[in-house]
């Protein structure tokens, strides 16, 4: 069987090109997704009113290279490089990397960063993410080879040292050269490269470094949507790549990147040291659970004498004024693990220690700790790293060998022999439809599975820190920007925003946001991380075919993140179980190389209730009758945002009606795009312009965000234990699944999601009308009132209840259900509150009801001149206090806001407390807005929007 590759492309025998044979696994390849065999025809491409957008070639700039120093001691190798397609320069490697080589028609490239990210900086190609300019950027970027280089000069006071030449992570196999000899070979998007040049580095004179980027074998051919092709297939060849940015052949959050990330995607440097070396240091912290007053500590890090002498060391470390070390003998070429214990060290035994917690639960406190290896008081190397103190445990059912359904409390920390595998999730059994449980290995070791005594969510999967249960709250992020553009400048407003909403929880899908910086902001915002690795859908996508090569990048994602107390679970793959050759392999790489945590064997089904559904529901009680069950890993629908945000990425001729360019942008047809439309025509009004059609959608995006918790939180520890969004994060300006947008606007879905997330949070079930509170805190909450209120849209009051409740931590309390008004005139608003003793709002909570969903009253409601009036600025916390007032005689409907520059130009990021709410006639309301950096508090103003607001 043949595979027909156009465009250049080679045509390829999948059996024995892929190494598949011709056994079973072979053929079950064979019947998986490939996706295209070659180019759609031109008159099924999308098609805009809009020309393309033009790109401005950048004059070239003489390169000046420097280096960055970092506080391990290392430099980053981040300006002065060059880029150029390999097809383009005669010479081979060796030429390339000797210094005085000939460049001048090379591009200036962005390190760390993409080869299309430097030609679209370089004004080679525009902004791909605007209109349908990424349709016309040549797929071939991905099917040929690049080469990076630059020039580097030794630090005078680094010149005796041994020097290493490290890569943070390429893509997708690299050859590297120095100074005309090659250095060595990198492999999969995720490895980190890390090489000893000090025979090949010129101390005195520069230095030129080449590398040689080689694509990925199967890079697949993107589906391109129109109106006329649908969303198609979610990715295809490309999979059989294995560590790879899989996503980037074109998903359906996505289209496809045309160089499929490949590039210096992370960071290049140099560090310089003495004969010994630390890596892979390694922090464990242990709590003597429910006590967590106290903690112990162990250190572990790898020391390698790297000289031809013996060496006697000292290795020492520090944590806040706690200093401990101990002497190391290495012989020459040795390499050794070398462990501080609390049991020899008891300075490592921590009296009340600051925790580490998720998001609502408490502060996500952060130690540093520094490692350095000496001789005679010469620091030969050392490493800094920061860690959080917490532990993790994990509630499941499972079957024993003499006792099936068995709910346990699985804590990692309780296996001793790490080489023992516990869970055997090839041997399962379904308990529920699409529900099923592992069985545990003979063997088992007890101590390591705890009995539940009073089971919260059986029998699906509860995620525990520092002893208290957790609900996880959240959502996907396919790929943190497809481009991978992963500064931590521009990475860190959309962590502010998920801790603004209340989520606790981000899933890294596919492993594709993997770089330092990610981990970074998860800790320091309390994001717990579900961490895949890089295989999609069983029964659907291909599976890799270097198993040796994955098991590699695998190993040393775990080395490089473990210490990252964000981190609570590894998944091998989306949507099923590892491939039989990976499982084993992989569940004892996670217990071995880390030992804190849980190889979650399944996204889906194990522990965990089926995923999706992914489209839009006419009514969003249909997330309470049908779907609220268990944990979910996702569950989504559309998210189209405000006009305004739409206009940046869609050109004006192809803003209305929807046209191709809507669904290149993901406005898919196939996730109830007709129901959604239709929707916001029946309920609101048909609309005129994508103004209005905008604004209409926005009241469907906070219902629907909104219930999907809110279907969650009804349940919570009676049979739900954890809800992610899919997806919180959109990988560029699309159309459904995100909270917000890639240029970090919130639209209405981020602040329904908001609402129902707030740590102490007062709902009506949309089922039944029941009034509930849901506490996913630890505070506790006594005599507080829970009160039920109902109004027309002219501020009159139709229905009053009211009742004492006491508000118990981390537990869902019941008050009442109100009895409604029967047989109202039009819409009426059902306004929720929960407070406090002293009557201060501590929850808010709003309603629109009507009959028949019949809203069509609202386009007649007059326009609402709202005012915005700032009451405190606090230039130390960038934050605004203001008041914003409804004056008119009618309500004001989905009240948003503008955080306005001294230009009066919108800023973004801008972090409002609260959005798309009701203003009745003559209400007020305190809102609190953080903005960025950089920015002068007395330059700053609001503006108001809204449905009817002006």
């Amino acid at each position: 069987m043949k595979f027909f590759e156009s465009s250049g492309l080679r045509v390829v025998l999948l059996l024995s090109a892929f190494g598949l044979g011709s056994g079973p696994h072979a053929q079950a390849q064979y019947k998986l997704n490939y996706g295209l065999k070659e180019p759609q025809e031109a008159s099924l491409l999308p098609r805009a009113a809009a020309p393309l957008s033009t790109a401005t070639r950048k004059p070239k700039v003489a390169p000046s290279p420097t280096l960055t120093p970092t506080p391990d001691g290392s430099f980053l190798l981040r300006h002065g490089w060059e880029l150029t397609p390999a097809n383009a320069v005669k010479a081979d490697g060796a030429a390339i990397s000797t210094p005085g080589f000939s460049s001048a028609s090379w591009y200036n490239a962005t390190v760390p960063g993409t080869v299309l990210g430097t030609l679209v900086d370089q004004g080679v190609y525009p902004d791909p993410y605007l209109g349908l300019n990424n349709l016309h950027i040549p797929d071939s970027l991905s099917r040929q080879a690049w080469w990076y280089r630059t020039a580097f000069a030794v630090p005078a006071r680094e010149k005796n040292k041994t020097v290493w030449l490290q890569f943070q992570g390429i893509n997708y196999a690299a050859e590297v050269w120095l100074n005309g000899r090659k250095v060595g070979t990198m492999q999969g998007a995720f490895k980190r490269g890390r090489f000893d040049i000090s025979s090949l580095v010129s101390r005195t004179g520069p230095n030129a470094l080449a590398v040689h980027i080689l694509p990925p074998p199967n890079p697949g051919i993107p589906h391109e949507e129109s109106a006329r092709t649908g969303q198609g297939p979610n990715g295809g060849l490309h999979a059989l790549d294995g560590p790879a940015f899989i996503s980037s052949e074109g998903w359906d959050w996505v289209p496809g990147i045309r160089d499929r990330n490949m590039g210096l995607w992370q960071d290049v440097s140099l560090k310089f040291t003495d004969d010994v070396t630390l890596q892979h240091p390694q922090v464990i912290t242990d709590l003597p659970l429910p006590d967590t007053t106290r903690a112990d500590l162990t250190i572990r890090t790898e020391v390698a004498n790297h000289g031809r002498q013996a060496r006697t060391v000292t290795l020492k470390g520090e944590i806040e004024g706690i200093s401990f070390s101990q002497k190391v003998s290495l012989q020459a070429g040795e390499q050794k693990t070398v462990a501080f214990t609390p049991a020899q060290f008891p300075q490592l035994r921590l009296v009340k220690p600051h925790l580490w917690w998720p998001n609502g639960y408490g502060a996500p406190a952060l130690y540093p700790l520094r490692l350095t290896v000496a001789e005679n008081g010469r620091v030969s190397d050392q490493q800094t790293l920061r860690f959080g103190i917490r532990e993790l445990s994990y509630e499941m059912t499972v079957d024993g060998p003499a006792q099936p359904g068995q709910r346990v409390e699985f804590n990692p920390l309780a296996v001793k022999n790490p080489a023992q595998l516990l869970f055997d999730n090839t041997k399962r059994r379904e308990v529920e439809p699409g529900v099923w449980v592992a069985s545990l290995r003979l063997g088992t070791e007890a101590a390591a599975l705890l009995p539940v005594p009073a089971p919260a969510a059986a029998p699906y999967l509860v995620l525990k820190v520092n002893g208290q249960r957790i609900y996880c709250k959240g959502g996907n992020w396919g790929m943190d920007d497809g481009m991978k553009r992963v500064s931590r400048a521009h990475l860190e407003p959309y962590f502010k925003l998920h801790q603004n909403a209340h989520f606790n929880m981000i899933r890294n899908w596919t492993g594709e946001s993997t770089e330092e910086a990610f981990y970074d902001l998860a800790d320091e915002y309390g994001m717990l991380i579900w961490n895949d690795f890089w295989i999609s859908t069983e029964g659907y996508n291909l599976e890799p075919t270097n198993n040796a090569l994955f098991l590699d990048n695998a190993q040393d994602i775990v080395r490089h993140f473990r210490n990252h107390p964000s981190i609570a679970i590894w998944c091998p793959r989306n949507e099923g179980y590892a491939p039989v050759p990976l499982e084993d392999a992989l569940a004892s790489l996670i217990m071995q190389e880390d030992g804190t945590r849980f190889y979650q064997g399944n996204s889906r089904n194990l522990n965990l209730r089926p995923s999706g559904p992914w489209h839009y529901f006419k009514s969003p009680v249909d997330y309470f009758n049908n779907n609220a069950q268990g944990f979910t890993t996702e569950i989504g629908t559309f998210s189209v945002p405000e006009a305004e945000t739409i206009r940046k990425f869609i050109p004006k001729a192809d803003l209305w009606p929807v046209s191709d360019t809507w669904y290149y942008h993901d406005f898919h047809e196939e996730q109830g795009q007709k129901d959604y439309i239709a929707a916001a025509n029946s309920r609101y009004g048909a609309s005129a312009g994508v103004d209005e059609f905008a604004a209409k959608l926005q009241f469907l995006n906070y219902d629907s965000h909104r219930a999907i918790f809110e279907a969650w939180n009804s349940k919570l520890w009676h049979n739900t234990s954890g809800v992610l969004l899919w997806m919180t994060h959109p990988a560029w300006p699309s159309m459904i699944w995100q909270t917000y947008t890639y240029d970090y606007q919130t639209h209405a879905s981020y602040y329904g999601a908001q609402k129902a997330c707030e740590p102490i949070h007062a709902q009506m079930n949309l089922h039944d009308n029941c009034v509930v509170v849901i506490n996913s805190s630890l505070k506790t909450i006594k005599d507080a009132t829970v009160q039920v209120k109902a109004f027309a849209l002219d501020g009159k009051e139709l229905f009053a209840q009211q009742q004492r409740v006491q508000v118990a931590a981390n537990q869902l309390t019941t008050a009442f259900t109100p009895e409604l008004p029967a047989s109202p005139a039009g819409p009426y608003l059902v306004r929720v509150q929960l407070l406090s003793p002293t009557g201060a709002v501590i929850s808010r909570n709003e309603y629109w009801k009507a009959e028949n969903d019949a809203f069509q009253s609202f386009a007649r409601q007059p326009p609402v001149q709202a005012a915005c009036k700032i009451t405190a600025r606090d230039a130390s916390a960038r934050k605004l206090t203001f008041r914003v007032s409804n004056p008119a005689p009618t309500a004001a409907l989905n009240v948003r806001f503008v955080l306005l520059g001294k230009d009066q130009q919108p800023i973004l990021p801008a972090y409002f407390s609260d959005a798309y709410f009701t203003l009745l006639p003559n209400e007020s309301r305190l809102i609190t807005v953080e903005y960025p950096e950089g920015l002068k508090a007395q330059d700053l103003s609001v503006a108001s929007g809204g449905f009817n607001v002006k």
